[in-house]
């Protein structure tokens, strides 16, 4: 092994704490003081204030998460993406409504389950591609929930790119951290927590805000090309150079990166997302090993076949 030099906890300190038969932590060594055996060799993560990862020590964390916005467009009543005919997913026979409200369905458990635990300001912004009221109606129902804030926006501008400008538009308002999401991505129920303590904890590393994409697509593996591996909070992260519309950031990138953000709904690209692809050679873009959520598109939407039960566990609550 490499050498290392820690900072050791002191004596009298380390006397007291057997003293008074205290649980401790020592943060240089990562040494347990009069452990508890019942927790002990657990991580831990406290928001906006510490993580303790026993791998690698502790970090304070700098980067502090003040709200949380979700900008999720859908449009019911659209074909997918470059298709002429019905909607044709890698599930045979669903339609484009049962779809949305799987997605919505697992993506709040997702959220109630993250803020059962950590207080803070979240908002679902929901961007109505031509939807009809009692669909509308549906999805209110179905998000109802205390701890969430649901603002309803009619987009002015249809289609995919209209939608996504209008995602941008609204992404003004934001505070802090933003989450654009398509309507045919289903979530783990660890998502939103691995992903904003994540978030912090990654952007307090590279002193700089990163973004993250919550998807490990296949098509990662599809070609070779440099990456990092980083510690999360349950999962191991990477950098990529390429996600799809489904991806976090900061105000502060937002603000920084806006002109190709916007590009995306702006212009023609090839591929689509061509504009977000140049910030990633920029700016840090990384991506979990192992998804926390899938895209039910025409492929296998994982490397693994995990997405059939937790799409079950979601869809449930629609059928008969």
């Amino acid at each position: 092994m490499f050498p290392r030099k820690y900072k050791k906890l002191s004596g009298f300190k380390r006397f007291i704490l057997k003293l008074l038969n205290v649980y401790a932590l020592d943060r240089e060594t990562l040494n347990l003081v009069n452990p508890n055996y019942k927790n002990s060799g657990k991580n831990t993560f406290k928001i906006n204030k510490e993580s303790i990862i026993l791998s690698s020590g502790f970090l304070k964390l700098k980067r502090k998460v003040k709200s949380f916005d979700i900008f999720y467009r859908y449009a019911p009543n659209n074909l997918m993406w470059n298709s002429t005919t019905r909607w044709k997913r890698i599930i045979p026979d669903i339609t484009k409504r049962d779809l949305i409200l799987t997605s919505l369905n697992s993506l709040k458990k997702s959220i109630i389950k993250f803020l059962s635990f950590n207080r803070i300001n979240t908002t679902i912004n929901l961007i109505s591609d031509s939807s009809e009221k009692n669909f509308d109606d549906a999805i209110f129902e179905l998000l109802d929930h205390p701890l969430i804030n649901i603002n309803f926006i009619d987009s002015k501008i249809k289609g995919n790119r209209g939608t996504y400008i209008e995602c941008c538009n609204h992404a003004e308002n934001a505070e802090d951290l933003i989450f654009f999401i398509e309507d045919d991505y289903i979530f783990e129920v660890d998502c939103i927590e691995e992903m904003i303590i994540t978030y912090s904890r990654l952007s307090t590393l590279f002193d700089n805000d990163v973004f993250l994409c919550p998807s490990d697509y296949p098509f990662f593996y599809d070609s070779s090309y440099k990456t990092s591996i980083y510690l999360g909070k349950k999962y191991k992260w990477r950098t990529v150079e390429e996600t799809l519309l489904t991806f976090m950031m900061s105000k502060a990138l937002y603000n920084k990166f806006k002109r190709n953000i916007r590009l995306v709904g702006e212009q023609e690209n090839e591929p689509f997302e061509k504009p977000l692809h140049e910030i990633y050679k920029k700016n840090p873009c990384l991506s979990p090993i192992n998804s926390l959520s899938y895209h039910i598109s025409r492929d296998h939407p994982a490397t693994t076949e995990e997405w059939i039960d937790l799409w079950n566990n979601n869809y449930r609550k629609f059928i008969g």
